[in-house]
């Protein structure tokens, strides 16, 4: 829990410094305005998330919100809008999916952040299915762009929660830390991105990842 809570600030932080990027340069001044909107509650998650540590027993302030060990593919901006879009569907949605399995923990503080992140993260999911059903009508290169981007995004953020037999979050479970483990997190978002996608008649394939001779627990990758 120790590594799942610190990487998730680390991650929510990482998102508000690219979705914050894109608030002067997304292709519309209404998107630009909810880039802007959509950082500043992803770096209010993590400077709300990083205290929950302390309950663990772990020494770490909301000044960590500029440091930390994201997802290397948040560790630099994101070329493209529709990089910004997938980021919004698979890291967004893995990290929310992960925070909503925590909304009734055991760690009172924990659970109490995640029933106020959620309320913001129902706006951002509005505007990554909109955004998605979008481009995806508009068909051609932004489409295949979208598909790639979303493809790259998820071999990275899939492997996020970890192995489904990792027995520390199976601990996590029992103790009533959260509800689900990795495999349900995942089958989640690629049920809902999959059933979003097909509608617009843009099939992708998400696999669960196989191989994890090189994971880090520590890291979350």
């Amino acid at each position: 829990m120790i590594s799942l809570i610190g990487s998730l600030a680390d991650n929510k932080g990482a998102l508000g410094r690219r979705y914050g990027e894109w608030a002067v340069s997304a292709p519309t001044i209404e998107s630009a305005v909810a880039a802007a909107a959509m950082a500043q509650d992803e770096l209010g998650h993590a400077r709300s998330t990083y205290p929950v540590l302390a309950k663990l027993g772990v020494a770490r302030d909301d000044d960590a919100v500029d440091a930390g060990h994201p997802l290397p593919i948040l560790g630099h901006e994101l070329p493209d809008w529709a990089s910004f879009i997938a980021a919004n569907l698979v890291v967004d949605g893995i990290l929310t999916t992960f925070v909503a399995s925590a909304r009734a923990s055991s760690i009172e503080p924990l659970a109490q952040r995640a029933r106020k992140i959620l309320q913001e993260e129902g706006a951002h999911k509005v505007h990554a299915e909109a955004w998605a059903r979008r481009i995806c009508r508009a068909g051609g290169s932004d489409l295949e762009l979208l598909r790639r981007r979303i493809g790259e995004m998820w071999a990275q953020a899939a492997r996020w929660p970890g192995p489904d037999e990792d027995g520390g979050y199976g601990e996590a479970i029992r103790r009533g830390m959260v509800a689900e483990g990795p495999a349900a997190i995942r089958a989640r978002v690629r049920d809902w991105l999959s059933a979003l996608l097909r509608s617009e008649g843009a099939a992708v394939t998400l696999e669960d990842p196989t191989d994890w001779s090189g994971w880090d627990a520590e890291l979350r990758r």
